[in-house]
């Protein structure tokens, strides 16, 4: 789906070149003003205080990109990790930042960031990746966690009530998510 950053300041800091090159690009594509992409945690902190958001890996050429997410988040700078970590090894103060591992998308990682920064989502294709992190989750397991998403939407879809606008779209499936994983553990996970 489309998102329009409308010319926000997106830091970008990523060591990896080719990766970092395309989520600048998919910024781009979506109207943000990348600032960026940093390989370097000084280079990084450097820039903080000129960003509205950021995505930030956690290990930038071998040093913990943690002093940088506590100014932004001090600052109150929507962010997330895109990072090759799990999140449970990130500090706990971190529990409630999105941990995109780098196998997502970068159209993906765009989506999750814009919906850190309060965008509406605009089908119920753009709440797939906020779903997807939310299974995974609560199954700790990537697959079953993709199988959870799967029943989820599949149980909505066979629901013979209208789903609910696109402003409580996503609550409504979370709960319905949390009805089968409550309901349903141990099949989804085999």
């Amino acid at each position: 789906m489309e998102r329009d950053f409308f010319g926000n300041r997106v830091l970008i800091a990523e060591d990896d070149y080719l990766l970092a090159q395309d989520l600048a690009e998919a910024f781009r594509a979506a109207n943000a003003q990348v600032i960026g992409p940093y390989s370097n945690l000084q280079d990084a902190i450097g820039v903080s205080a000129e960003v509205q958001m950021a995505v930030l890996d956690v290990d930038l050429q071998g040093q913990l990109v943690f002093p940088l997410a506590d100014e932004l988040a001090g600052r109150g700078v929507p962010f997330l990790f895109y990072t090759g970590y799990d999140q449970s090894l990130l500090p706990a103060r971190f529990s409630d930042v999105i941990c995109l591992n780098k196998s997502y998308s970068t159209p993906a990682t765009v989506i999750a960031l814009s919906q850190t920064h309060g965008c509406r989502p605009v089908d119920i294709a753009d709440l797939v990746p906020q779903l997807r992190l939310h299974a995974s989750r609560l199954m700790r397991d990537v697959h079953a966690g993709d199988r959870l998403l799967e029943a989820t939407l599949r149980d909505a879809i066979d629901d013979p009530d209208p789903m609910p606008p696109m402003s409580v779209l996503l609550p409504w499936l979370e709960a319905r998510m949390h009805n089968i994983f409550h309901r349903q553990k141990s099949r989804v996970l085999h």
